[in-house]
């Protein structure tokens, strides 16, 4: 891991200047989210808005590029790269288009849009598609002054029904995280791998149930746009996507899937969505390769009759981990939780 380090300590400390040489390209992005009824109103629903907005740099995308093939060995796509070499545009306003108020934001230090805002129920059908099951919310935000905007989406989470919230890496995407080398492979070159049968069961639960979906991962926002192309071809439900930032502050790039803020960010996650809906259910999917079996537990403690069911993948033969797991939900009914390898070794019908 010291490769790593040292490619990070020379990517911060390049001069900004020599910037100067190549075209620096600003950028906008809008990761999916989700909105809640305001329970404290009749017609009010809560957004909640993500998204960042950066400012890319060419010189420290291509060192970064150069120096991590030289640790695994092989090229490496420099489009995902550059992602994680970009600044973030701190302190700058952003404006949700077509409304007939004014409704913006403003980064924070990294960038990042964290916000939410209040819709009644005549703006949200304003901008009301089909989409999730339970609809969503389609806007346009962009950067005033500038030629710079996003298309949003923020799925309708209402008080019944069935959501499923699946882990990412290792759960429908192969990123062996329990590999440094690998993991950076799978980030960073070639098409991201499905876990076989992922998309086509989680289809049929979403038609089977009407179900919704929200996609959990410990992976960063960096690699929304292109975990949408791999979400877009292989025909995974839509939904919302919730993810965390990384920045080179962060101990480094492997650690980041496994450190103690993924657990907290994780935790809240899944508390936002049990609290701010009445009597809604909800399927947990995750791996044992990570710590989702005991985020889940603790979930499944407070909410018992909330958390329909759990799956968590494991690898054939797994021993450990299947003992692992048999410690960890302990204090969970045997019948409310399973393991799979593929998608073909989930159920078809749940309930």
């Amino acid at each position: 891991m010291g490769h790593i380090f040292l490619t990070s300590l020379i990517c911060i400390v390049i001069s900004t200047t020599t910037n100067a040489f190549l075209f620096d390209k600003e950028g906008l992005f809008l990761v999916p989210s989700v909105a809640f009824r305001d329970h404290s109103s009749s017609s009010d629903w809560t957004l909640y808005n993500q998204g960042w907005y950066y400012e890319e740099s060419p010189v420290k995308a291509l060192l970064m590029e150069k120096s991590l093939e030289i640790i695994v060995r092989k090229d490496l796509d420099r489009n995902r790269v550059k992602m994680f070499t970009a600044e973030g545009k701190e302190k700058k306003n952003l404006c949700i288009d077509g409304l007939n108020r004014n409704m913006c934001t403003i980064t924070d230090n990294e960038g990042r849009i964290k916000n939410t805002f209040i819709m009644n129920n005549q703006e949200i059908e304003l901008f009301r598609q089909p989409g999730g099951n339970g609809g969503k919310i389609v806007f346009q935000a962009s950067v005033p002054k500038k030629n710079i905007r996003a298309r949003g989406e923020i799925y309708l989470c209402d008080d019944n029904g069935i959501t499923f919230i699946s882990d990412i890496d290792d759960t429908i995407k192969i990123t062996e995280v329990t590999s440094s080398t690998q993991t950076l492979i799978n980030t960073f070159s070639g098409d991201f791998k499905v876990v076989p049968g992922m998309a086509e069961i989680y289809r049929h639960w979403e038609q089977q149930y009407n179900a919704t979906f929200a996609y959990l991962t410990a992976s960063p926002d960096q690699l929304y746009p292109f975990l949408r192309e791999f979400f877009d071809r292989e025909q995974f439900p839509s939904g919302s996507a919730h993810m965390r930032h990384f920045t080179w502050f962060d101990t480094n790039f492997i650690s980041f899937f496994m450190s103690a803020n993924y657990i907290k960010k994780k935790t809240e996650t899944l508390q936002m969505f049990l609290q701010n809906t009445q009597n809604r259910r909800f399927v947990l999917l995750g791996d044992v390769f990570q710590k989702d079996p005991d985020i889940y537990a603790s979930v499944y403690a407070q909410y018992p009759d909330r958390i329909a069911k759990i799956f968590i993948r494991k690898y054939a033969n797994d021993n450990d981990g299947l003992q692992r797991l048999e410690t960890v939900f302990k204090d969970i009914p045997r019948q409310k939780w399973a393991t799979f390898e593929t998608g073909a070794d989930l159920p078809r019908n749940i309930f």
